[in-house]
């Protein structure tokens, strides 16, 4: 019977059966330091985010009323560390990006060891890629910015939503480049998209969970990559 995001019980079975893989590998030599790169590109993003913008906002006089101003300092202050969170998964997606090669081999050689050697993706074509589809990730999280803001508690669902087409999409086809050419990436990830958007709100959430989100783009690439192998492998037509 379908359930959440009209997935059948088997391939929820499927989601989580990869997602346990992936988790399962954590602790494993060829990704702890991919991990701890990780973990300090994050810090360093939202620490370096965060000191841009405090002296503006400190340093600004938004009221001549000194209660008011210290409200209107405190709203800043608070919707600041909002962008920070919110665009989080996009930033840290980008600075960890040229790494997660290194987190599909690791994942191939331990469930996989019958694959032959994925093809050698250029620099260029790993960057310009991630800079193109995490630009668009940007754009659409400060578009909808003001809906975060307005409806809070609603403003999580909205993000894993939107931010789960969007990841799923991009994991997917970083992880499935390696092995197809992109027309032939699109058409599978269409062909099983109900998949790949639980894919992609799971790690969607997992961005949003403290200390869980400074490991999520590896746990995420590893995960991804046993999803993109079970599709691939599905009978044709299949589910």
């Amino acid at each position: 019977m379908p359930g959440p995001w009209g997935l059948a019980a088997t391939e929820r079975q499927r989601v989580f059966s990869a997602l346990v893989k992936a988790f399962g590998q954590l602790g494993d030599h060829r990704l702890n330091w991919v991990i701890w790169v990780s973990v300090g590109a994050a810090i360093l993003v939202m620490a370096l985010l965060i000191w841009l913008i405090a002296p503006f906002i400190t340093h600004t006089v938004f009221f001549e009323l000194s209660w008011l101003n210290y409200l209107a300092e405190a709203a800043a202050g608070i919707g600041t560390v909002l962008v920070a969170w919110f665009l989080f998964p996009a930033v840290v997606t980008l600075v960890a990006s040229t790494l997660l090669e290194y987190v599909s081999r690791a994942v191939e050689a331990r469930h996989y060891p019958e694959l032959v050697k994925a093809r050698e993706q250029p620099f260029s074509e790993i960057l310009i890629y991630t800079l193109k589809f995490t630009g668009i990730v940007v754009l659409v999280n400060i578009i909808v910015l003001p809906l975060y803001l307005l409806f809070p508690g609603l403003n999580f669902v909205l993000s894993w939503a939107i931010n789960g087409y969007l990841l799923g999409r991009e994991y997917f086809e970083m992880v499935a480049m390696r092995r197809m050419l992109l027309p032939e990436v699109k058409a599978l990830r269409r062909q099983h998209g109900g998949r790949c958007f639980a894919g992609g709100v799971v790690i969607a959430i997992m961005m949003t969970v403290p200390i869980l989100n400074l490991i999520a783009p590896v746990v995420a690439t590893a995960f991804m990559t046993h999803v993109f192998e079970g599709v691939r492998r599905a009978p044709a037509g299949g589910a």
